[in-house]
């Protein structure tokens, strides 16, 4: 009964153990207030500082925020089941419970689906120039080859 609380220092080694490539580095804090009850753990999990993961435009390095604050729930039971995405039940016999797990989706699940340099004031990409006219260069479509127009004529019967 009462609360325990734990510390972590969760670096670019932490998420090479999920095989998570995303992140090129990180620097983060995750503190863990585990609340101990009679027939429940309530998890409250405070998770800050910063990871650095490639831009999806450019590829060149980009630093995010992290401020996590997410709350789970363990349930004592007969039989192990997971009743939601923050609720799990245990058995009683269950005296260990890994959280590093929850603790790579929150961090994974912070940060935006399209990771990209925001624009400066101004309004401009800030992404690598050199790199976005490079992929302007070879992005340039081609012309119709008209050596197949002929194919669409076929009729198949």
């Amino acid at each position: 009964m009462g609360i325990h609380r734990y510390s972590w220092q969760i670096d670019k080694k932490f998420f090479e153990a999920f095989e998570n490539t995303e992140f090129i580095e990180s620097a983060l804090t995750a503190d863990l207030d585990l609340e101990k009850q009679e027939r429940m753990m309530i998890l409250h999990f405070n998770i800050r500082g910063n990871v650095t993961v490639p831009c999806d435009r450019c590829l060149e390095d980009l630093v995010f925020n992290v401020d996590v604050k997410e709350s789970y729930f363990i349930k004592f039971g007969t039989e192990r089941k997971e009743e939601s995405e923050d609720v799990i039940v245990i058995t009683d016999s269950e005296y260990q419970v890994d959280v590093s797990t929850l603790v790579n989706e929150y961090i994974t699940l912070s940060l935006p689906i399209r990771k990209v340099h925001e624009p400066d004031e101004k309004g401009n990409s800030g992404c690598n120039e050199e790199v976005i006219k490079k992929i302007e260069e070879l992005s340039v479509k081609k012309g119709i080859d008209h050596r197949w127009d002929q194919l669409r004529n076929i009729k198949l019967e």
